[in-house]
């Protein structure tokens, strides 16, 4: 329960600090005195939700639907129903975004679908047409669309690759398919088998005539076969030069020795080592015409077999040829250089070396005849091999350059497309997630059945403006939505409802709970704020009867003891207010509180009535206590308004409205007061109902103060025989 309430942090109640309450307490105020703000302050201070129920208007209890042409009902529901909104803002966006989104993939997938058709052409036309060309049968079942062949393709991916020294071109894939297909098995070419003995020409060209002289002196000495030798060797002697046999200088008695006596023994050496230079002469020339006749016998053979398998060697046979008449003409040219050595190692290994080209380019092409031999003995396992190297030429060429821009093209866009796919599935999860939200939330709504059988006894009080709720069938999983059954029993649209009907339809609501609260016997605090807004007669009369019976219940459970209520109505409808009041029998004792709400210049004032002399009997009163408050709070265009009101009322009261200004106008004129006078006329005058404009409702009143005003009120009042009327009302104590 809630005894004082704290003000001093509000800055619209500057004037009031605190402010006690009892069991029960009426507050009067007009609108914008700070009745809500007061209702807020409650409620903070009590901070119990449990034991504190509040009607502030419609929007706790009641929300309508024009859209579902129904009304929602239970403030748990609104509760939900705001949270559901939330949600469905939330969701307007993701379903915005998941739009856009599968808009992107909608359009990624377009161009995938061009990218790959683009691709699929391109392989087409420059893959599959040329194999299909040239190995047909290897393509057997690729060809059914250019989608599945395409996907083929992607087979050779998994294939596991031909070393590049093993790999064939496409010629040689056809010329072996024809051997297998003819089923020939090929000859082996003969290699050239060479005779000249390299040994011997070394040695040839290594001799000179004086290392062999030497050895045939020394031979001759040791057989004593001394006769006749020098003469032969004479011809080569010249007195006083060296010997070309050992060098030594030859003197004349050597050359008479020599004459006399070595001339056969040189000779014939000189003779034996022509001899043997010839003998290498002949054998190189002889082999030269052995590797012409072979080429001869190579040309006939290689000319019976196919191009691949045939023996092109005229370039390595001349490089042999030359080789072999260099080699000759050097062999000549020592007749001329016997008596040194003569070099020929680079020639005989240049020589060499060429008959070895000549040997592997004839190997070469009998591997060639090996391997086809082979591939025809075992023509199955042939073939099969054969589609191997087709399927990796066709790997291959996917790997060249405008297949794989190709490639690269669909694999970009492709990689876009799967962005804008993980986004969309991004996105769809998002929504997913909400719609889980929202459906979670919509399976805690509740049935308010119970309280609308007890809204409709109500409703059906109101006679002929009766109307009641009926269960409304909305979208699955929600509760707490009803439609509206006129007083004809046809539906009514919810857009007709008045304000007055949809604020009792939240009032009586309200009421349900209170009295669900009370069946709980604990304390409760409850709060009314304005229950009467826009209300008809009959409408009025129902909530007013509702509270006066909630008031009086209150009365007998607090005397009991049993439970402690505490209730709080607030109100700005002073025939409401009085009626409450008045139902109380005595509103100022301690159980029962009366305050009044006033706005002052700097403020709302809160004013406890603690006797019926302050207290308001009815709308006329209230004019005056109006009046008062604002001379009190010197709120000169208020006070100046409702003098105004009074007079309108008191004159139209006394049936005086026609002749008011001409039964005053000789007792004001009168008057010794010149600014008294002034103001009286002014009131005089704004005081005939319905002939004011506003600039005389707005009149000047700086040039004077609250008490000329006041002053001038009692003068005119006086003036019209109300003297004791004026008095009766005016506070005496307020000056």
């Amino acid at each position: 329960m809630l005894d004082t309430l704290d003000l001093q942090n509000i800055d619209l109640f500057k004037n009031n600090s605190k402010i006690n309450f009892s069991d029960i307490n009426i507050i009067y105020g007009k609108n914008g005195t700070g009745k809500s703000t007061m209702v807020g302050a409650i409620e903070e201070q009590i901070n119990d939700p449990e034991h504190c129920v509040i009607f502030n208007g419609i929007e706790r209890f009641i929300r309508p639907d024009k859209q579902l042409n129904s009304i929602l009902l239970g403030t748990r529901n609104l509760e939900i129903e705001a949270q559901i909104q939330d949600l469905s803002a939330t969701r307007a966006t993701a379903a915005k975004e998941l739009a856009e989104s599968s808009t992107t993939v909608k359009k990624q997938q377009s161009k995938f679908n061009t990218s790959v058709n683009d691709y699929q052409d391109f392989v087409w036309e420059n893959i599959y047409k040329h194999f299909q060309k040239q190995f047909p049968t290897d393509l057997i079942g690729w060809g059914g669309s250019k989608k599945t062949f395409s996907e083929k393709l992607k087979q050779l991916g998994r294939l596991e690759p031909i070393n590049p020294k093993q790999l064939l071109s496409e010629s040689d894939i056809l010329e072996k398919r024809g051997l297998i297909k003819a089923g020939v098995r090929l000859p082996k070419y003969d290699t050239f088998a060479q005779q000249l003995n390299f040994d011997r020409v070394r040695k040839v060209m290594s001799k000179t005539i004086r290392s062999e002289a030497k050895g045939q002196i020394a031979k001759r000495i040791e057989e004593r076969k001394l006769e006749g030798w020098i003469q032969h060797g004479k011809p080569f002697l010249i007195q006083n030069e060296p010997c070309p046999f050992c060098g030594q200088e030859i003197n004349e008695e050597h050359f008479r020795l020599l004459e006399t006596e070595f001339a056969e023994i040189i000779d014939s050496t000189y003779k034996d080592f022509q001899d043997e230079i010839q003998a290498c002469v002949d054998l190189t020339n002889q082999e030269q015409k052995r590797l012409i006749a072979w080429q001869r016998n190579i040309d006939e053979e290689s000319n019976k077999k196919d191009e691949s398998f045939k023996l092109i060697i005229s370039k390595e046979v001349d490089v042999v040829s030359t080789g072999l008449q260099f080699l000759s003409k050097t062999l000549l040219s020592k007749n001329e250089q016997m008596q040194q050595e003569v070099p020929i190692d680079e020639q005989l290994n240049t020589l060499s070396g060429s008959l070895d080209d000549l040997t592997a380019k004839v190997n070469e092409v009998n591997a060639r005849i090996d391997s086809n031999n082979e591939l025809v003995k075992n023509s199955a396992d042939s073939e099969k091999e054969l589609h191997k190297q087709v399927l990796e030429l066709m790997r291959l060429r996917c790997l060249q350059d405008d297949i794989a821009s190709c490639q690269s093209k669909v694999k970009d866009v492709q990689s876009k497309l799967k962005n804008a796919i993980g986004e969309n599935k991004q996105n769809q999860d998002a929504l997913n997630m909400i719609d889980s939200g929202i459906a979670a939330l919509k399976a805690k709504t509740q049935s308010e059945q119970e309280a609308v059988s007890r809204i409709n006894h109500l409703l059906g009080l109101l006679g002929n403006k009766r109307f009641k709720l009926c269960l409304s069938a909305v979208e699955d999983g929600l509760s707490g939505y009803y439609t509206i059954e006129g007083n004809d029993g046809k539906r009514r649209p919810v857009s007709a409802l008045s304000t007055g009907e949809e604020n009792l339809i939240a009032f009586l609501y309200f009421f349900y709970l209170v009295e669900a609260k009370m069946s709980e016997q604990s304390p409760i605090a409850i709060v009314i704020d304005d229950p009467v807004t826009s209300n008809d007669d009959q409408s009025m009369f129902l909530i007013v009867t509702l509270i006066q019976n909630l008031l009086f219940r209150a009365k007998e459970i607090n005397v009991q003891g049993s439970q402690k209520l505490q209730i709080f109505v607030f109100t700005h409808n002073s025939s409401f207010y009085i009626n409450l009041k008045e139902w109380t029998k005595n509103p100022y004792t301690k159980k029962n509180h009366s305050f009044h709400l006033s706005a002052g210049p700097i403020g709302s004032v809160i004013e406890q009535i603690k006797d019926k002399n302050e207290d308001i009997i009815n709308n006329y009163d209230e004019l005056w206590r109006e009046a008062q408050f604002s001379y009190q709070q010197d709120q000169k265009q208020a006070l100046w308004n409702q003098i105004r009101r009074i007079l309108e009322t008191y004159v139209k009261f006394n049936n005086r409205t026609a002749s008011l200004e001409n039964a005053v106008r000789e007792k004001i004129i009168a008057a010794e007061d010149t600014e008294k006078k002034l103001i009286a006329l002014q009131l005089v005058k704004i005081a005939h109902a319905n002939s004011h404009s506003i600039d005389e409702l707005m009149q000047d009143l700086s040039p004077w103060s609250k008490e000329q005003i006041r002053d001038a009120f009692k003068f005119v009042m006086e003036s019209l025989g109300g003297q004791e009327h004026f008095e009766a009302h005016w506070n005496p104590s307020i000056v």
